[in-house]
């Protein structure tokens, strides 16, 4: 018959042993719980800019929709108070958006949306540009 080696030890783990195991363990949740806040505020931070992107296009094509007399001629002005979208549904968050419509020439606008929103360390902006003649 031959002699099997048991699975288990039974002088059990020493103090060691444990030290080490758990030393190992808080250094690698110590590592996950620094990943993990960074990784949503990037998270965030890239949601907003594409939400400031969308919103800054729509307002864009809203303001290029009225046509080229109604542009030359309107004062345009800074976000109304709520923001609503092109479905007319008030858009939650810290987004302002302004226009500005400049003459290029004698048959063409451009047409500028700039879209701001805080952020805990500066201020993002998104810009976005058109143009709208006359024909």
């Amino acid at each position: 018959m031959r002699w099997r080696r048991p699975l288990f030890s039974s002088t059990g783990v020493s103090l060691v042993e444990i030290m080490v195991a758990l030393v190992v363990i808080v250094v690698g949740l110590a590592g996950l719980r620094h990943a993990f806040p960074t990784h949503l505020a990037t998270e965030q931070q890239a949601l907003e800019q594409v939400q400031a992107a969308l919103l800054g296009k729509n307002q864009l094509e809203q303001l290029r929709l009225r046509g080229f007399s109604a542009l030359a001629t309107a004062l345009l002005a800074t976000t109304p108070e709520p923001f609503v979208d092109s479905q007319q549904q008030v858009v939650d968050g810290p987004f302002r958006w302004q226009a500005e419509v400049h003459h290029e020439a004698e048959d063409l606008l451009a047409v500028h949306v700039r879209v701001v929103w805080p952020w805990p360390a500066q201020t993002h902006q998104v810009r976005l540009a058109t143009y709208v003649s006359r024909h």
